[in-house]
């Protein structure tokens, strides 16, 4: 099996991830950070994130 190289996003507000997830995207796993033992949730990173990231930002905002 070939790896597929791809863009990696790390959230680390679950509020956001959340929302994410509620919005149809798939985690790729859920870890805890060794230094800081917070949580962070890992998606893969297209245009379809980046808008749907923008969007968000954009009702946090208003």
């Amino acid at each position: 099996m070939k790896p597929t190289n791809y863009e990696s996003f790390y959230c680390y507000d679950s509020k956001l991830s959340v929302h994410l997830r509620n919005k149809g995207f798939t985690c790729l796993t859920i870890a805890k950070n060794r230094q800081t033992n917070n949580l962070f949730s890992v998606y893969v990173r297209d245009e379809a994130l980046k808008n749907e990231l923008k969007q968000y930002n954009l009702n946090l905002i208003k």
